[in-house]
């Protein structure tokens, strides 16, 4: 298995050392520093998740909204949510994909609104958030194939949108 090391914050630096003979895993000293600074290391596969924001709070209030208006099977489990949309760093070590029960369309809504922020800054693309939802979503059973880009005019659509301006920073 691939050995991936993850280090995020602001201004954060990751120092190794290790003794002169040392193998990787042996014998080392490991510091971080700066401002939000986290390290993880993981041995485990990588399981294809979207892009990390680290806003657990936001996180579960989607989450909740999500499971409350019937839009993801009532089963999720949220640490496989918080993974999975990029919410959480921490892969769980039995993750599932996230069942959608409403229509493409509203699938699609939630992950633009979701990711508005690295789809404008061109830090994903369309086709590939409808790549990661094929990875993290099912619907049916299946893979998620998100609908094209078009307005829809429901309820579920508008429960969407009005959400967004209740999401806060906890």
């Amino acid at each position: 298995m691939a050995r991936r090391i993850i280090m995020t914050g602001d201004e954060a630096q990751y120092i190794e050392r290790r003794g002169a003979n040392a193998q990787p895993d042996d014998d080392r000293e490991i510091r971080m520093e700066g401002r939000h600074a986290r390290y993880e290391e993981c041995s485990v596969a990588q399981v294809a998740h979207f892009p990390v924001n680290n806003d657990e709070a936001v996180g579960k209030q989607w989450f909740e909204f999500l499971i409350r208006n019937g839009f993801i099977a009532p089963d999720t489990e949220m640490s496989c949510w918080q993974y999975l949309m990029g919410f959480s760093t921490n892969q769980p070590t039995d993750i599932k994909p996230i069942e959608w029960m409403k229509t493409v369309e509203t699938a699609r809504l939630m992950l633009v609104k979701v990711n508005n922020e690295v789809l404008a800054k061109k830090q994903m693309t369309i086709a590939h958030m409808n790549e990661l939802a094929a990875q993290c979503f099912t619907k049916q059973g299946q893979s998620l194939k998100l609908a094209k880009p078009r307005k829809e005019l429901s309820a579920d659509a508008d429960a969407i949108e009005n959400f967004i301006p209740t999401i806060s920073d906890l």
